[in-house]
């Protein structure tokens, strides 16, 4: 199969950081190729699912990538870690994808965000870690661009998807069925034309045998409730007399009940923080601006974006949005904790009222407006290293660029902290600003005093 042999080098590389978190981050990823490939192998002996019916077959796979969400904890210092192969488990998704080999090469520049971070503390170890790991999601996507290029085909004679997948649910082979890693050298072969070979009867029967007590206790969901609720004897229920009731209570009682509901008013002080205010959102307005608001713990991707659109978001907490068309501009507003990836930008990107946001350009961006911000980082590729980054009432800026002396394909960095502290003389008539003194001894480099005059 496509990953066999390129996950060897990211487990052997994991073994040697001798880390828990990258150990466990990499067993992670592991599982979850592994379902990945239960996907492939079911292609050849069902039909393609509905789409009503992917959230059921799936459900493996997002407890699986909850469980790696969960365990990135930013206090350790292999978080970067944990965070890019948290994101990388969204490959599995690509079976659902159109062009599977455009979902990977989506994947492969998330997972760069976080794993430019590792390759800038330039420890050996980490960085082969990353290198091997990214390597495999590279294989995987030529993979794609070989075998299912327009979209994984299933078999249209097959049994139904839903059927085949609770009677094999993803992840409950053992483990020790998959086959050995090869140790030859190359890419594995590509699936038959006519698909996979379906299981012989005998297995059928006799998986269906295994499986058939497990899915008993199903029955016992909503079902069961419902089956309770309508044998239920409300013969012996107590009869609500006048006295009882809220209308004809003293006075005093009444005054207490009224009361209640003000020890809740703290709670709109919530409303008051940066992050979600309602319901998940994303819609296009007037054909111009696109809006993606009150996102938490998600990635959105913005595929339909176009070049003439503004994309917009809003009241969103701990989110990756990934704009992978040019567009005319992006302003993100009231966020806490979210992730910006982006390629070409006509007008700017601007940061409003954010806390630890990050914004990454992987195509050119020309201009960057950061208002109101704290704990902002601004990634540029080397198209945009040119671009003007303007800041005010903002503290905690860094912007990290590609290193003119290193070389590109090492992935070599310099983090420049941008300056808060100024300092104004009146000259003559007008008033000059330049960066402290202090300031430029202490940024690595120094930067230059801008004279500014009002």
């Amino acid at each position: 199969m496509f990953v066999q042999g390129k996950i060897q080098p990211v487990e052997g590389c994991a073994k040697d950081l001798n880390s828990k978190d990258v150990t466990e981050a990499t067993e992670i990823y592991v599982e979850g190729l592994r379902l990945l490939r239960e996907l492939f192998v079911a292609t050849g002996s069902c039909q393609k699912p509905q789409d009503t019916d992917w959230g059921k077959i799936l459900g493996p796979v997002m407890e699986l990538g909850q469980k790696a969400q969960k365990a990135c904890d930013s206090r350790s210092d292999f978080f970067q870690h944990r965070k890019a192969s948290a994101e990388s488990l969204n490959v599995i998704m690509l079976v659902t994808s159109p062009s599977p080999p455009g979902h990977v090469q989506s994947i492969l520049e998330t997972f760069d965000f976080h794993a430019n971070k590792v390759l800038q503390k330039k420890v050996d170890k980490e960085t082969a870690w990353v290198k091997a790991f990214k390597e495999s999601l590279k294989e995987l996507k030529d993979w794609c661009a070989e075998n299912c290029k327009m979209g994984v085909i299933w078999n249209v004679k097959g049994q139904a998807a839903l059927d085949y997948f609770t009677a094999h649910p993803l992840g409950a082979a053992p483990s020790g069925a998959a086959p050995k890693a090869s140790k030859g050298k190359g890419k594995g072969p590509p699936p038959p034309k006519g698909g996979f070979v379906g299981m012989p009867e005998e297995v059928k029967a006799k998986l269906k045998a295994e499986t058939a007590p497990k899915a008993a206790p199903a029955a016992g969901g909503m079902s069961a409730v419902f089956n309770a609720i309508g044998g239920f004897d409300t013969g012996k229920l107590k009869k609500v007399t006048d006295d009882m009731k809220t209308k004809n209570q003293p006075k005093e009682e009444s005054q207490v009940i009224k009361a209640a509901p003000k020890a809740a008013g703290p709670s709109k002080s919530a409303f008051s923080k940066r992050g979600p205010k309602g319901e998940p959102k994303k819609e296009l307005q007037k054909d111009i601006n696109w809006m993606v608001e009150n996102y938490d713990g998600e990635r959105v991707v913005m595929d339909d974006a176009e070049m003439k659109q503004l994309v917009v978001i809003l009241n969103c907490r701990n989110t990756t949005v990934h704009i992978p068309n040019k567009v005319k501009s992006i302003c993100v507003d009231s966020c806490e904790k979210v992730n910006v990836l982006c390629q070409d930008v006509i007008s700017a990107v601007e940061l409003v009222n954010c806390d630890r946001c990050q914004m990454q350009a992987l195509g050119k961006v020309v201009a960057v407006a950061i208002d109101k911000c704290d704990g902002v980082n601004v990634w540029l590729s080397k198209a945009s290293v040119n671009a003007e980054i303007t800041a005010s009432k903002s503290s905690e800026m860094n912007v990290t660029i590609p290193d003119p002396d290193g070389k590109e394909e090492d992935g070599d960095l310099i983090e420049i902290a941008i300056p808060e502290q100024f300092v104004s003389r009146v000259v003559g008539k007008k008033l000059k600003t330049e960066v402290s003194a202090g300031v430029v001894e202490w940024l690595e480099g120094g930067i230059p005093g801008s004279g500014c005059s009002m």
